[in-house]
């Protein structure tokens, strides 16, 4: 293979493997949902809703961290690297709703905002169409290239 179908064929491969991150933290979003109204209901929030919380932010910021290395020293203005901050700010987001609902110290402004949280917003619409975006750009580059999808 020449050195420049081997790039392509590398870059293809960590695309496909990006749109596999941004499949799972898709897949995530409902579960963050609920845990975000959970912690934005009145009243004591169930200790359970950190456990759960506490998986899912992980699961995001394992799914980021997953996304930086695949994206190594990519363009901070490309597809590839907006996809690493939504996951980052999945995971943020998450872990915020949940330092609201289990505070050291609770205030009448962190209750304010606690009960504020209105769930994941747009960020999780754009991560939804950054998916759609890599699928397409991986399906047009496996039919420019003559590289046959995985089976």
């Amino acid at each position: 293979m020449a050195p420049e179908q081997d790039s392509t064929a590398a870059h293809l491969i960590a695309l496909r493997s990006l749109l596999e991150v941004a499949t799972r933290a898709v897949a995530l979003q409902p579960a963050a949902e609920q845990i975000i109204g959970a912690c934005a209901q009145p009243g004591d929030v169930p200790a359970h809703v950190a456990r759960r919380g506490g998986r899912v932010a992980s699961d995001y910021c394992r799914l980021h961290g997953w996304a930086m290395d695949l994206i190594g020293d990519a363009d901070r203005a490309s597809l590839e690297f907006r996809v690493t901050q939504l996951l980052h700010y999945h995971a943020e987001m998450i872990d915020t709703c949940l330092k609201l609902a289990f505070p050291k110290f609770r205030s009448p402004r962190l209750e304010q905002r606690r009960l504020a949280l209105r769930g994941l917003g747009e960020p999780a619409r754009t991560l939804q169409d950054a998916q759609a975006a890599l699928a397409l750009w991986i399906s047009d580059l496996e039919q420019t290239d003559g590289v046959m999808p995985p089976p």
